[in-house]
């Protein structure tokens, strides 16, 4: 059984930084996406409709530094509960 357990075990603590590492990619990629299209509003759009987009870009910058901090700390606290995790050891 402990080759199995080997296995397993090694899968599960290389399948947690890249879920975690995906997941962020994909947090910070969306938000960057919505810059771009907010921009494309501006470019291609009458003069109201691109002063509407020069307000909901500066909105989304401030939220957006917000979200970017909020998980990032996240992540690196799961990243510190997946390490102690997988340092600890049992007592007897």
């Amino acid at each position: 059984m402990m080759p199995v357990n080997l296995v397993l075990e090694g899968v599960n603590l290389i399948a947690k930084p890249i879920s975690l590492g995906l997941r962020l990619f994909g947090n910070l990629y969306a938000g960057e996406m919505i810059f771009i299209l907010i921009a494309l509003m501006l470019t291609f759009s009458s003069i109201s409709i691109g002063l509407l987009g020069v307000g909901l870009h500066l909105i989304w910058a401030l939220f957006h530094i917000l979200i970017l901090a909020l998980q990032a700390f996240i992540f690196m606290v799961l990243t510190i509960v997946y390490l102690a995790m997988a340092h600890e050891t049992e007592d007897h």
